[in-house]
């Protein structure tokens, strides 16, 4: 067990500002419209500030199923070593493989292997089960141009978090080749946000609120009905969770959505899968997107990225992932 350290100073800051500058008004915004518009915009302006000035080389693709974009360090080697599928963030309605180089820019450094960011449909434009099509489509991609499922690994956060476990449960269900391993950052698993309701309540999320999410859950899925395990994960059955690869997930402490990582975290050990939780203290849903400020940011892409390595055959990764020679995951409950 990791001893519990003091948040730094700048997450401190971010928690205080989310406080008194965005939850105040993220239920105000409208998912529709010039809103809508803004919001996207709002955050494709902060993603960009947030990883400039990039260094990795961007490579657009577009194929005939799914588009996206390839982000290779200086320092990343050939496709053939490996590679790491992400998807975003943005509750399904907002950001883009653009906005997010600030996190797969040194994911790729860090991995020192190239990263396919996929560019995946937004709602309410395109509803479930567009963006499952899409990330179904960028690895069944990879599959078909030669690369190993050994050698790719899945990253996504907050709504990328809930896609890519969405994206394992659809494989597994189909008996079909799934990924070597997953990294997940603060990954919203439950749409029908019971706990997150209830945690937020106790003690209110800084950031994001369960009403904002609800409206991007109704927007995503219109229908409402969230029974489908690809849509709530958190209900497959064991069968289904016993041919996932290993998993790591970090999540903020604050977060409303803590407890879905936690849930997670249980049944995969229930179903003897590999996996490993952080629940990080102080820090904020998404964190990771500031790893520019936020020293506890960096250490989580430093944490996946020698999980992603390790498990896709590097042998010089290291085996240890906290600087203090600390490895096991944080207990529950550190707000």
């Amino acid at each position: 067990m990791t001893r519990h350290q003091r948040p730094s100073l700048t997450s401190g800051l971010v928690a205080v500002c989310g406080r008194r500058i965005v939850r105040p008004r993220i239920d105000t915004v409208r998912l529709e419209g010039t809103q809508l518009r803004y919001l996207r915009a709002a955050i494709t302006i902060a993603g960009v500030l947030a990883g400039w000035p990039g260094t990795a080389k961007i490579q657009p693709l577009r194929t005939a199923r799914f588009a996206g974009e390839w982000v290779r360090a200086r320092n990343a080697r050939p496709i053939a070593a490996g590679v790491v599928l992400y998807l975003h963030g943005g509750g399904y309605v907002a950001s883009s493989p653009r906005a997010y180089r600030c996190v797969t820019g040194p994911l790729s450094r860090l991995t020192a292997l190239p990263v396919l960011a996929v560019a995946y449909r937004r709602a309410p434009e395109h509803p479930y089960p567009a963006a499952l099509d899409d990330a179904l489509a960028a690895y069944e991609w990879l599959l078909g141009q030669g690369h190993r499922p050994e050698r790719i690994a899945v990253a996504g956060d907050s709504a990328g978090g809930h896609l890519a476990v969405g994206l394992l449960t659809t494989l597994a269900q189909r008996r079909s080749a799934l990924p070597a391993a997953v990294t997940l950052f603060s990954p919203l698993l439950d749409p029908t946000l019971t706990d997150a309701i209830r945690r937020d309540a106790v003690r209110p999320d800084p950031v994001m609120t369960p009403t904002f999410a609800a409206r991007c859950s109704a927007a995503f899925h219109p229908g409402g009905d969230f029974a489908d395990p690809r849509l709530s994960p958190l209900t497959a059955t064991l069968a289904v969770l016993r041919r996932f690869p290993p998993i790591l997930t970090q999540v903020g402490g604050t977060e409303c959505f803590a407890g879905d990582s936690e849930r997670l975290h249980e049944r995969l050990d229930r179903a003897g899968v590999a996996n490993r939780l952080f629940v990080v203290r102080g820090q904020v849903h998404s964190y990771v997107t500031l790893q520019r400020l936020v020293p506890e940011a960096r250490l989580a892409l430093l944490r996946a990225a020698i999980f992603v390595r390790s498990h896709l055959g590097d042998a010089n990764a290291r085996t240890c992932c906290h600087p203090a020679g600390e490895c096991a995951p944080v207990t529950i409950g550190t707000r």
